[in-house]
C-alpha cells in the first residue's frame, strides 16, 4: 500500500528529525573550563586537566560537546532523540560508529540513556585488545548523567588498562561523590556502603587484568 504524498512527506520529515539533529554550536572552551571548575573541582588536578584535554582534542570534530549543547531543543525533539539513542546503545553492536551518538548523549541528561551507556561502557573482551574509544566516551557520558546506577561499574574501571577509560571513570566518580579516592576500589566500596548502598560486587572490585595474548 502506498502512502499519500503528503503523508509520505510527513513520515520522511519525522524520520529525518529522529536520525539527525541540527548541528550544535561550536565548542566553547571557556564553558568547558567552567564545567571543570564546578563539576570536577574535587577531582585530582591530573583528572581535571584530562577532562579539558578531551574538550580540546575532540571538540573540533564534534566528538565532544558542551554540556548545554542541546539546551534549545524542543521537548518533543529531545524526547525523540533520547528514545533513538537509548535503542541504539541498547541494541547496537559495539564499535566506533557509536561515537558521534555518544557525544550527543553526553549533552542529553536523561535516565533513559543510562542502561545503554552502561552497556557500552561495560564492553569487555577478556582475551583480546579492542578499540576503547566508544567505551571511554560512554564513561564520559555517564559522568554527566550522575546516575547512582552506574557507580559500581565506574568503580570497576578506575584501574582499566586504557588511560582514557580509567581517568574518565575517576572523573565521573569525583563528580558524583565530591571526592577522589583515585584507583582504590576498596575505598570506593567503603564510601558506597557508607552512603547506604549494598556493597559492590567483588567481581567489579577485582584488579584489572590485561588481555592474555594467545
Amino acid at each position: 500500500m502506498y502512502l499519500a504524498k503528503p503523508l509520505l512527506t510527513l513520515a520522511l520529515v519525522s524520520l529525518t528529525s529522529t536520525l539527525t539533529l541540527a548541528a550544535p554550536p561550536p565548542l566553547d572552551l571557556d564553558a568547558a573550563a567552567a564545567e571543570v571548575s564546578s563539576a570536577y573541582q574535587h577531582a585530582h588536578p591530573e583528572v581535571q586537566e584530562f577532562v579539558l584535554h578531551t574538550a580540546r582534542s575532540f571538540g573540533r570534530s564534534g566528538l565532544w560537546l558542551n554540556e548545554n549543547a542541546y539546551a534549545d531543543l524542543k521537548p518533543e525533539e529531545r524526547d525523540a532523540r533520547v528514545a533513538y539513542l537509548a535503542k541504539l546503545f541498547d541494541e547496537g553492536e559495539y564499535g566506533r560508529h557509536l561515537c558521534p551518538a555518544l557525544a550527543e548523549a553526553s549533552a542529553l541528561k536523561d535516565p533513559k540513556l543510562v542502561p545503554g551507556l552502561k552497556k557500552v561502557a561495560g564492553y569487555h573482551v577478556a582475551d583480546m585488545d579492542y578499540d576503547c574509544r566508544a567505551k571511554w566516551m560512554a564513561v564520559a557520558a555517564l559522568a554527566r548523567q550522575e546516575s547512582p546506577d552506574a557507580l559500581p561499574l565506574l568503580v570497576s574501571l578506575v584501574d582499566h588498562g586504557n588511560q582514557n577509560t580509567r581517568l574518565w571513570a575517576r572523573a565521573a566518580l569525583a563528580r558524583m561523590a565530591k571526592d577522589d579516592l583515585k584507583t582504590d576500589k576498596e575505598a570506593w566500596n567503603q564510601w558506597w556502603v557508607s552512603q547506604g548502598h549494598t556493597a559492590i560486587d567483588a567481581v567489579l572490585l577485582a584488579p584489572y587484568m590485561p588481555p592474555v595474548k594467545k
